[in-house]
């Protein structure tokens, strides 16, 4: 889990998280190198450009919380760029609405 760092999380961040992003404490040490981070983000990215059922999975892992976390130790832009963006997949998307939705550029066929 290179993108989870030593903060301290809450009870309701630490909610559905895989055990393993916030038991080691404050012994968890982030990925220290840039492009590691870049790549790793940029493949969050990817998920959540491929359709909402990716970004459903995404967000049942909570991904959200080790982004936020990262985002505010981050001191590349790049990385923080790419950051913000998955976090923009991540906001939208309200079930039952088609607005934000990028799932019609992905599978054109599934439109009726």
């Amino acid at each position: 889990y290179p993108l989870a760092g030593p903060e301290e999380l809450d009870v309701d961040e630490k909610r559905g998280l895989d055990p393993d992003l916030w038991l080691e404490g404050p012994d968890k040490v982030r990925e220290s190198d840039h492009f590691a981070r870049l790549f790793l983000v940029e493949s969050i990215l990817l998920l959540c450009a491929t359709g909402r059922k990716s970004r459903d999975t995404v967000r049942l892992a909570r991904t959200y919380t080790i982004l936020k976390w990262t985002d505010m130790v981050e001191e590349h832009e790049d990385v923080s760029e790419r950051i913000n963006e998955c976090v923009q997949y991540l906001r939208r998307d309200e079930y039952g609405t088609q607005e934000g939705s990028s799932d019609d550029l992905v599978y054109p066929s599934l439109k009726a």
